[in-house]
C-alpha cells in the first residue's frame, strides 16, 4: 500500500472516528433483533395499505381493480417468500457491515491503547471523538500548552495510527477491507473536522475558562468487540 494511500486512511479514520461509533452501535442494536420474520398478515397488510408494484413480478395484476383479489395473487405467487429473502438478504448485509466498522473501530483502539503517548491518546478523543476544536481545547483544557503544541500532538497522534494501519496491512489477511477502505478515504476530502468548526459555542467556553483537563482521562476506553 502507498504511503500516501496509508496516511489518506489514517485521517479518514480519525475523521470518522466518532460516527463510527455510532454506526457500530446502532448495528449491534439492530444486529441483536435477528432477521425478521415475514408472515402472511404482514403482507396482507402491507399490500392492502400500498399500490401493488408488480415491476419486478411476473403476475399481472394491471387488470384486477378489486384489492383482496389482487392481493390474493400476490401471495399465490410467493410474495410472502420473496420479501423473507430480501428481509434475510438485509440482515446479512447488516451484520457484514457490523463487522467491517468493527475492524475499523479496532485499528483506532489498538493506536490509541498501544502506540499513542498519554497526551496524545487525550488530545485525540477529544479533537475526533468530542469534535472539539483546537482553541477550544487550548483555551479550556490546555492553557499551559500552545497551540501549536496541541496541533503537532493531534498530527502525531494521527501518524501512530498510520503506523497501526501500515502494520495492519502488511500482516492481515483482509485485503478486500483495506481495498474498500482506501477506496473511501481517497473519495474523502481528508479534511481535519476540528479545524473547521467546533461543537461548543462561545457561551460554554465563557463558562469553562478555567476548566482543567480530568485526570485519567486518557485511560477511559470503550468495549467495541462485534457481538
Amino acid at each position: 500500500m502507498a504511503e500516501e494511500t496509508v496516511k489518506k486512511i489514517a485521517s479518514y479514520l480519525a475523521v470518522n472516528f466518532s460516527s463510527l461509533l455510532k454506526r457500530q452501535k446502532r448495528l449491534k442494536t439492530l444486529k441483536e433483533f435477528g432477521p425478521i420474520r415475514y408472515t402472511e398478515d404482514m403482507a396482507v397488510a402491507d399490500l392492502t395499505s400500498i399500490s401493488v408494484n408488480t415491476g419486478s413480478d411476473k403476475v399481472q395484476t394491471s387488470g384486477i381493480s378489486k384489492v383482496p383479489e389482487r392481493v390474493a395473487i400476490m401471495l399465490e405467487s410467493g410474495y410472502v417468500e420473496k420479501m423473507q429473502e430480501k428481509m434475510n438478504q438485509e440482515y446479512e448485509d447488516l451484520c457484514e457491515e457490523l463487522e467491517y466498522v468493527s475492524w475499523q473501530l479496532d485499528i483506532i483502539d489498538a493506536a490509541m491503547e498501544e502506540r499513542m503517548t498519554e497526551r496524545q491518546r487525550v488530545i485525540f478523543r477529544w479533537v475526533y471523538l468530542e469534535k472539539m476544536s483546537l482553541r477550544y481545547i487550548h483555551d479550556n483544557l490546555m492553557p499551559e500548552c500552545s497551540l501549536g503544541t496541541i496541533k503537532n500532538e493531534r498530527d502525531n497522534a494521527v501518524q501512530q495510527l498510520a503506523e497501526e494501519v501500515r502494520i495492519r496491512k502488511a500482516t492481515a489477511n483482509v485485503v478486500d477491507y483495506f481495498q474498500q477502505l482506501g477506496t473511501e478515504a481517497e473519495r474523502d476530502d481528508g479534511v481535519f473536522e476540528s479545524d473547521q468548526r467546533t461543537r461548543y459555542g462561545r457561551r460554554n467556553q465563557k463558562n469553562k475558562r478555567n476548566t482543567k483537563a480530568p485526570a485519567g482521562e486518557a485511560e477511559k476506553t470503550t468495549n467495541r468487540s462485534t457481538s
